[in-house]
């Protein structure tokens, strides 16, 4: 009887893990502020918090614009973070997640220089399914910033940072182990072998804090995991970010179809997908905003032209920044449409528009009008509260580019199709997924 039900409870796993490989898997998103997170400063209120936040976005979207044509990435430190493992005895790594980024790196030993992180730093040695490749492989010769290290013939890979933090190192392949949270009661460790990334013995980080063990891309490019993984699951990932409010839960990002964590397709839209070199870096048409019964549209400021315009989307980004044109008139409108008096400007500082004791009641409908999609926000992407029950329009002018942020994404089901070229948009409470 008992060997009859081990042989039950094994065959049910194997069905569980056939079911995990064909639709995909999830796991958990931290957000770097979060409880949950090791870089919790409960010392910082809530305006420094979002003060750090809007900062943090300005120079991402900086940088964003300044480095399209480059193998500079926007920055290290990540806004969501997330656990693997890897190597034959693997133990966990705490790795920023970002949408912005096309590279997978880790620290290694032996460090020639390496930055305080918390949990040890991978060994090679520790590991037989660690393998260095070669310089004249595929992935070395089309490698960005790739070059060889010919007394041993292995690639060498170079991440720079534009807070002139970098990581350097050896391209290799290892198996990286996942926490499958697609069933929260029933979690099944995921094993991928030959992932390729990069096993980093020289990395400077420059800030004091500790920080993230290495980063995992999922931009568009052949380096990212997406597309290691795609022939397992597809060329397809998603997620759900949990309000700034609710940072006590996790959010979700999920690699495949992963149909179970939507119920339908009730209400969702799909707009078409742009990449831009070197393929990190998403993008959106953005037709236009209709603020109540007010829409603006997206306009080539020279030529008046208004055929809509390409627009970033990034869960790197906090805030949302539009064009100076666009920003300038939804603050007209919401000062018409909202009949509170506004904070001075010198009150908050870093944000533009504010008001005490704003209520849900009190904000117009926005709707973002991408190409072949209508996405209706709600007030907890349009307003953010930075505390004392200041709530501030979570929008900025983008000096050059215009970047579509997480705030705005919250309690959205977002969806990648990368074979397609297409995002969708559900929405969702993401704390109950």
């Amino acid at each position: 009887m008992k060997l009859h039900f081990f042989i039950l409870l094994y065959l049910a796993s194997l069905s569980y893990f056939a079911q995990s490989k064909n639709d995909g898997f999830s796991i958990e998103l931290i957000h770097r502020d979060s409880p949950k997170s090791p870089f919790y400063n409960p010392a910082l209120n809530q305006r420094q918090l979002m003060y750090n936040a809007l900062q943090h976005s300005i120079n991402r979207a900086s940088f964003l614009w300044s480095k399209l044509s480059t193998s500079i990435i926007p920055d290290i430190h990540g806004v969501y973070l997330t656990k693997i493992s890897i190597g034959t005895k693997p133990s966990a790594k705490l790795v920023a997640v970002d949408t912005g980024s096309d590279l997978i790196w880790i620290q290694c030993e032996p460090c020639v220089h390496c930055y305080e992180q918390q949990t040890p730093i991978f060994n090679p040695q520790n590991s037989s399914t660690y393998r260095p490749i070669s310089c004249n492989s595929t992935q070395c010769m089309s490698l960005p910033g790739g070059s060889c290290y010919t007394r041993k013939n292995t690639c060498l890979y170079s991440a720079r940072y534009n807070d002139e933090s970098y990581s350097y190192g050896d391209l290799a392949s290892e198996t990286f182990t996942f926490d499958d949270a697609t069933n929260i009661t029933r979690p099944i460790r995921l094993s991928m072998s030959n992932i390729t990334f990069g096993c980093g013995w020289m990395n400077d980080i420059t800030t004091l804090d500790v920080e993230p063990a290495g980063i995992i891309g999922l931009g568009a490019s052949p380096y990212s995991l997406v597309s290691q993984i795609k022939s397992k699951f597809g060329h397809k990932f998603s997620y759900c970010l949990v309000p700034f409010f609710q940072l006590n839960v996790s959010s979700r990002l999920n690699f495949g179809e992963n149909e179970a964590l939507i119920s339908s397709t009730k209400h969702m839209v799909t707009t078409p997908l742009f990449l831009k070199p070197p393929k990190a870096y998403y993008f959106l048409k953005l037709l236009g905003i209709t603020i109540g019964n007010t829409t603006i549209r997206f306009h080539n400021t020279s030529k008046k032209v208004h055929k809509g315009g390409k627009i970033a989307i990034d869960s790197g980004t906090t805030f949302t920044f539009l064009p100076t044109h666009m920003y300038s008139e939804m603050e007209t409108i919401m000062k018409r449409e909202i009949k509170l008096k506004p904070l001075r400007s010198n009150t908050t500082r870093f944000l533009q528009l504010c008001y005490q004791g704003l209520r849900v009641s009190d904000i117009p409908p926005v709707i973002f009008e991408f190409q072949n999609a209508k996405l209706e926000l709600e007030a907890l992407n349009n307003f953010v509260n930075i505390g004392n029950d200041i709530i501030c329009l979570a929008f900025a002018p983008a000096k050059h580019l215009p970047i579509f942020g997480n705030i705005a994404q919250t309690n959205f089901f977002v969806a990648y199709d990368l074979d397609n070229k297409t995002v969708s948009f559900k929405p969702q409470i993401c704390a109950k997924l």
